[in-house]
């Protein structure tokens, strides 16, 4: 019935109401810490509906709620900030995922008892994305430099774009039973980010435009939620990956659509509507994973969760500490304690929980599907709830802020 389908998304938005409103009134933290909490209760006392009664598919998450995010994200970002510290990001996003997928898959199939590697290093793909939502809001409080910021800001815009292209490409070899071997990974990898990346720049560069004619807030926030929808659905049905489609047309219309031809008030339009929007989705997401982990049978392998979340602390500090080391020794000298912070500060949140909310019921997931929920949400949980809350008081001692000098070198 579609007033009982109508009353549980109803009633899943009034809980994501009522959690923020909690989380302003009683603390300053982040409002996904308590989603996280809320997500845990949730799937402890099976409160709620039904998975299967909300209506959303796999399919459904992938194409409803990550396009506005990603675009959110986007839109965000100085591009000639983002050129500024080029090389800090695109060796943390790209192949810092991919040694991060790599040490967290093999920790997590070695040590966490799952038997097959391939589903171990698709959960590594899936967990190495960060979220810098909760760190960024602190690093207003602190007043962090704006370099770091955009080190930041722009790894997570970037590595959630890996990470869901590694995810893709695993998750079809597994499902799809399809073969997998090294070069065509690699082919393939290329093939879906570069094209992804040339599709989107070409939409936000025709999306920019047609917006240079038109002065209607309402009319160009529509056409922004097109391009954001738009760019990542064209992507994929070419075989091309979304993901980058979509990031990068937001950052085509982020900046030289905002600069060149929006007006303030459609700059504020578009920017209220995509964060009421990330709000929500956010919310949504928290809630369906604890829906999702009502259905675990109650004997999981709770020692592969500690594990993984070993794994990717692990993995996450050897990548910081080795690439910054290295890119200190090779560019532009950037404070050595900025190290501890990218470390600390690479919190998972919104993307790892969507894309385990994507894992199919068939195939040999079938048997490990169960286990991946659990361990996936274990790492957020601990991600959001322990470093999130850590960083501040970090932050502080390490005396991040707009007077520690930007050429300390390492």
């Amino acid at each position: 019935m579609i007033e009982h389908a109508v009353g549980i998304y109803i009633g899943l938005l009034l809980l994501a109401c009522v959690v923020a409103i909690a989380s302003k009134m009683v603390t300053h933290l982040p409002y996904t810490i308590f989603l996280t909490l809320v997500g845990l209760f949730i799937g402890v006392l099976g409160m709620g509906p039904e998975i299967e009664e909300t209506g959303f598919g796999h399919d459904l998450i992938f194409f409803v709620f990550l396009p506005p995010l990603l675009f959110q994200g986007a839109f965000h970002m100085n591009l000639n900030s983002l050129l500024d510290q080029f090389w800090p990001i695109v060796c943390f996003a790209v192949p810092g995922v991919i040694v991060s997928t790599l040490l967290v898959g093999g920790v997590v199939g070695w040590l966490g008892g799952i038997s097959s590697m391939m589903v171990a290093i698709l959960f590594g793909a899936l967990i190495s994305p960060t979220d810098p939502v909760s760190v960024l809001s602190l690093f207003k409080e602190v007043g962090a430099p704006e370099d770091l910021k955009t080190i930041v800001e722009g790894e997570s815009l970037f590595n959630d774009a890996t990470g869901v292209v590694l995810f893709t490409i695993l998750l079809k070899a597994l499902v799809g039973g399809q073969g997998f071997g090294f070069g065509q990974a690699v082919y393939e990898f290329v093939k879906v980010s570069v094209g992804g990346l040339l599709l989107g720049a070409v939409l936000g560069w025709i999306v920019f435009k047609i917006m240079r004619h038109i002065e209607d807030h309402l009319l160009e926030n529509a056409l922004c939620l097109v391009l954001a929808y738009g760019s990542f659905w064209l992507a994929e049905i070419m075989h091309l990956s979304g993901v980058i489609g979509t990031v990068m047309a937001g950052l085509m219309i982020g900046n030289y659509g905002r600069k060149l031809s929006m007006s303030e008030k459609t700059t504020q339009t578009v920017e209220t509507f995509f964060e009421s929007i990330g709000f929500l989705i956010n919310s949504l997401l928290f809630i369906l994973i604890g829906l999702e982990l009502r259905e675990v049978p109650a004997n999981i392998m709770w020692m592969t969760v500690f594990v993984a979340i070993a794994a990717m602390l692990i993995a996450r500090a050897a990548v910081s500490y080795s690439f910054y080391w290295l890119l200190n020794q090779v560019g532009t000298k950037r404070p050595k304690k900025w190290k501890h912070i990218l470390f600390w500060g690479g919190l998972r949140g919104s993307i790892p929980i969507a894309l385990l909310l994507q894992l199919p019921n068939e195939g040999i997931l079938v048997t490990w599907r169960p286990v991946l929920l659990v361990t996936g949400f274990g790492c957020v949980f601990f991600s959001l709830v322990v470093q999130g809350i850590t960083m501040g008081p970090l932050m502080r001692k390490l005396g991040i802020d707009e007077s520690v000098s930007e050429t300390t070198a390492h």
